[in-house]
């Protein structure tokens, strides 16, 4: 814990990348409605919840799950100067459950850049 707190006193912004793994299931943006209704919310390491409603710096770099079409992947990406919103600590997806839908995920190392 200490080594973290010295960690981000030394940093201006932070980077973590999280990749879901979809089949026939949406994670960020939903092309069908063209909505971000069932976009997943992360919990940060200061228990602030993230999503695309109220975090401008988590973005898409790539939305392969948009269409739930199948198999895809979706890359998202954390970049921010609140240094105490990473790491991830916790997610929630909500679009699961329905026949025949899979998913997983993995969750990247943060990188503090000074």
């Amino acid at each position: 814990m200490v080594q973290m707190t010295f960690l981000r006193l030394l940093t201006a912004s932070a980077r973590q990348n999280f990749t879901y793994n979809c089949h026939q299931s949406v994670v960020w943006h939903d092309s069908s409605s063209d909505s971000y209704d069932k976009a997943l919310r992360f919990l940060g390491a200061n228990d602030e919840e993230m999503s695309y409603d109220n975090n401008p710096y988590i973005q898409a770099i790539s939305d392969g799950c948009s269409t739930r079409n199948g198999y895809g992947k979706t890359v998202m990406e954390i970049n921010t100067p609140k240094i105490d919103q990473v790491p991830i600590v916790d997610v929630m997806l909500t679009d699961f459950g329905d026949p025949n839908q899979k998913f997983g995920f993995e969750v990247g190392p943060v990188c503090f850049l000074g």
